[in-house]
């Protein structure tokens, strides 16, 4: 567990020369965004990352990370399947984390491609359970 970085290297290197960028404190780890994204397996990864929550907690866990991103589209599927907000294009900024948090989780429901029904498939949820709590799952 001590070879994974912080959030801030990933988002860093990903701001740097990634289409996208991924703010980890919001990021839950269902990994929605790769299971939408029709070029997955030759852009994502999903690496442990030490992440805190607004600054609490700070945790080993399993994280997308756009590891290849010359391969990346610009289609921005993985972007709108995001349940959090965390996942956008390289040019917004998160300004208010907490905000686009409670934003996000409230437009959830009226999301007619993505929306609930998505975000709850039993694939998701046990990913999230998985990336979330690695240990108890033996992958780290």
């Amino acid at each position: 567990m001590s070879q994974a970085l912080h959030w801030t290297a990933y988002y860093e290197r990903m701001e740097k020369n990634a289409p996208l960028k991924i703010y980890y404190p919001l990021c839950g780890g269902g990994e929605e965004c790769i299971f939408v994204c029709p070029y997955s397996d030759s852009i994502w990864e999903v690496v442990p990352i030490k992440v805190d929550l607004f600054g609490f907690r700070e945790k080993v866990r399993l994280r997308p990370f756009i590891a290849n991103p010359e391969a990346c589209k610009k289609c921005y599927l993985c972007v709108q399947a995001c349940p959090t907000g965390a996942l956008r294009p390289a040019e917004e900024e998160i300004k208010h984390p907490s905000f686009v948090l409670l934003y996000n989780a409230l437009r959830l429901p009226f999301k007619k491609r993505y929306g609930t029904k998505f975000v709850f498939r039993k694939e998701h949820r046990e990913k999230f359970k998985r990336n979330n709590w690695p240990e108890r799952y033996g992958v780290i």
